[in-house]
């Protein structure tokens, strides 16, 4: 997005689930909000009164809360990041929503389809800016591709191939589909709509999948497992190139993600940076036209986040667990695009729309899994 010209007020946010110790609001929204020019950080709200205090003072917020809705109302907050476990984002999407406020929620958009249409339903009707925070969609090296690929760097498209190792499933809280954050809700969704946004729409497909990992979590504690740990997805695009999508979460050995997309004329590769940082954003672009060897594709400065600094390369987030300057990167494209049609009010994108239509997908793919495991 380059720089960012600034010549109205700064769009107020309020972070639902800015813990002052841990966790995907403080680690990475706070600094994105921060970091960005036309944004202020005002409010902050957690489940307790003293992380919620402490948070304030820690980042600056004018407001504490415990309660989402409170912070959805509050005159103050222009925009609410709901950045908080996935059972809890219909709840506060639809209080941020009513209160008329914009919205930017972390993926997934609600547990279940009927949720997620009717907070689309509500962000039209109340005439709000409603962004879903699928990051690929803002990752530069995957706009990059997209470039490319409109420019007619492969020819005619005939496959995209990828190939996704990821950690996570081992843990509690990815065990068991009745949470929403499993490998193919969370994982799945993002990669999904990454493909759908970025190159076409699935028009047809078939699935497969399998739980190896034993029935405790991480701490070794035994633990039911129903939410595959491993999904295989492949068929067809709208534009006529074959997909195959193979996403794990079962091993801590060779991780990363690899995007092939070939076509007529040149092949697009991309593969994760580093060998120790999976975030599927953190990625390097090569290529190479018919006859010629693969070369280094640089990301063009313009699709980058300007405003997030080029180092550090990483930053703290969860225990154990870091965010890449990548992934700021790309959630820092998206705010500015959600602040660029708040000031202008124009259309926004990935709205809560193309968040259910995701979801819609995704949840056809695991209703096909669950027959299948019959």
């Amino acid at each position: 997005m380059g720089e960012m010209s600034v010549t109205t007020t700064p769009i107020r946010v309020g972070i639902v689930g800015a813990n002052p110790d841990r966790g995907w609001g403080s680690g990475v929204h706070r600094r994105v909000v921060q970091m960005l020019p036309g944004f202020e950080l005002t409010a902050v709200c957690t489940t307790r009164a003293e992380s919620a205090q402490s948070a304030a003072r820690e980042f600056g917020a004018a407001h504490a809360f415990t309660d989402a809705a409170d912070l959805a109302a509050h005159p103050d907050v222009d925009l609410v990041a709901i950045c908080v476990l996935a059972p809890h984002h219909y709840g506060i999407a639809k209080a941020a929503l009513e209160a008329g406020k914009h919205v930017y929620c972390e993926w997934p958009l609600a547990l279940t389809v009927e949720q997620a249409d009717e907070l689309a339903a509500l962000a039209a009707e109340r005439g709000v800016k409603a962004m879903i925070g699928l990051h690929l969609n803002g990752a530069p090296a995957l706009r990059h591709a997209a470039r490319l690929v409109a420019g007619g760097f492969v020819g005619e498209m005939q496959d995209v191939n990828l190939h996704i190792r990821v950690p996570g499933s081992i843990t509690q809280t990815m065990a068991t589909r009745a949470s929403g954050t499993h490998l193919l809700s969370i994982y799945g969704g993002h990669l999904l709509g990454a493909v759908t946004s970025h190159f076409s729409e699935l028009a047809d497909w078939t699935a497969r999948a399998a739980i190896h990992l034993p029935p405790v979590d991480e701490t070794g504690q035994p633990c039911t497992r129903d939410a595959p740990d491993h999904v295989l997805v492949q068929g067809g695009l709208a534009n006529g190139a074959l997909f195959t999508l193979d996403l794990c979460s079962m091993s801590f050995a060779g991780m990363g993600s690899c995007w092939r997309i070939g076509g007529s004329e040149g092949m697009i590769e991309l593969r994760s940076a580093e060998w120790d940082m999976p975030a599927m954003e953190a990625l390097e672009v090569h290529g190479a036209r018919m006859f010629e060897p693969m070369q280094p594709l640089p990301i063009p400065a313009e699709l980058d986040c300007a405003a997030i600094p080029s180092k550090p390369g990483r930053y703290s987030a969860y225990p154990g667990t870091e965010a890449s300057r990548a992934a700021l990167a790309a959630i820092g494209n998206l705010y500015g695009e959600l602040g660029k049609a708040i000031r202008e009010d124009a259309p926004v994108f990935p709205d809560f729309s193309h968040a259910a239509a995701i979801q819609r997908l995704v949840s056809s793919i695991d209703k096909t899994l669950i027959a299948a495991s019959r």
